[in-house]
């Protein structure tokens, strides 16, 4: 069967753009009759901040996925970009990590060439 597959990132790289941070939290819950509670909690929030700036276009969908630029909070700015598109029964999208700042690949998220030879 022929389709475009989207294999992302490796995994070092989604836990370094997906890493969550443990916050508190204060606020106050209105209720309709106008009764206020004010609460804390605990949550786990994402310590980057994620946009859309591109799509992968594929050779049968139009749409396959979205690229992201992540804002990290140490200021620095990491974009995903397809690394390789080997062809097994269609092309499979292999995403990786590049410094903005620098235009450089980030090594640590590039596939090895074994991993995209196995695709």
């Amino acid at each position: 069967m022929r389709m475009d597959q989207y294999i992302g990132l490796n995994e070092w790289a989604r836990k370094m753009v997906l890493k969550r941070h443990k916050v508190r939290e204060f606020g106050t819950r209105v209720y309709a009759s106008g009764k206020r509670v004010s609460f804390s909690r605990w949550a786990r929030v994402p310590a980057a901040r994620r946009q859309v700036v591109g799509k992968i276009t594929g050779a049968w969908n139009p749409n396959v996925a979205a690229l992201y630029r992540y804002s990290l909070p140490g200021g620095k700015v990491l974009e995903e970009f397809v690394q390789s598109t080997p062809w097994s029964g269609g092309p499979c999208y292999f995403i990786a990590l590049k410094d903005v700042a620098s235009g450089k690949p980030v090594p640590q998220s590039l596939w090895s060439d074994e991993e995209l030879a196995n695709a």
